[in-house]
């Protein structure tokens, strides 16, 4: 579940639409909600229902417990100090800020939609690990469009995984879509002359090195060898594995999306 928190002025709707949005309607996760910041359900069911509030210490368990990233984090505790503000003047600073936030974050919006290409600072970002490129592949899959799900299939945190998608949307990569996301409009190429070329090349090797090392690599495929031949045939070798790329990436256009998959190939002289 992915609402935007940005949207809310009540951090218990916000709450309430968290849970509900979650298949059957959240069942157990007031429960969880409430072990995560050490209170009994009943505590939690009284602020669902604005009868009683969250402390700020509970606020912050909170975000902790949902992946939020700094800047949710901090909007979600403006939201619980505005909701427990006791006084006109109070509430009125608060909303001050909470104005602010949005404000900002719409000229962010508006400056991200008109753009048509990632730029060079934001490539920088996102090849600086796999990860984002994995996130952005499993937006694909259905059964992954959420943070939850791309968390646990990545094995990483569900902040890790909250930054990664908010990084993806900021720049096109990934939209909100219903309770999720889904892949955005924007496309991201690296040509063989881009000084991240060789970062995006490293990042999959480890990821193969990795692979190496698991227990069960029964659906991996890995071939190393060094030999020597003739420099006619070193061209006829590297046609040939130019060809089945060519032929495993028309393969791959028009597969449905089940799983990911990392495809590296090299074929260089020493």
């Amino acid at each position: 579940m992915d609402k935007d928190i940005f949207d809310y002025r009540e951090y218990r709707e916000y709450l309430s639409d968290w849970i509900i949005g979650h298949p059957k309607r959240g069942r157990g996760l007031r429960s969880a909600l409430a072990s995560a910041i050490n209170a009994p359900v009943s505590h939690v069911s009284q602020v669902l229902s604005k009868i009683s509030h969250l402390s700020m210490e509970q606020a912050e368990d909170v975000n902790d417990y949902l992946g939020h990233t700094i800047e949710q984090s901090e909007f979600f505790l403006l939201l619980v100090q505005l909701s427990r503000a006791g006084t006109p003047k109070l509430k009125s600073r608060i909303e001050s800020q909470i104005q602010k936030v949005r404000e900002k974050r719409l000229i962010l919006k508006d400056r991200l939609n008109i753009k048509n290409s990632i730029s060079r600072e934001d490539q920088a970002v996102f090849y600086s690990t796999w990860q984002y490129a994995a996130a952005h592949i499993l937006l694909t899959i259905d059964k992954y469009r959420n943070k939850e799900a791309i968390a646990q299939y990545l094995g990483i945190s569900l902040k890790k995984s909250t930054e990664l998608l908010e990084f993806l949307t900021s720049i096109g990569l990934a939209k909100p879509s219903g309770n999720g996301y889904a892949v955005g409009p924007a496309r991201i190429h690296l040509g063989n002359d881009s000084p991240m070329i060789s970062k995006h090349h490293i990042n999959w090797r480890m990821k193969a090195i990795q692979s190496l090392e698991r227990e069960d690599a029964s659906d991996s495929l890995h071939y190393s060898s060094c030999v020597s031949i003739s420099k006619e045939d070193a061209l006829r070798i590297k046609s040939l594995l130019v060809k089945a790329i060519e032929n495993a990436k028309a393969i791959i256009r028009d597969s449905k999306e089940e799983e990911i998959h990392s495809f590296c190939m090299d074929f260089f002289k020493l």
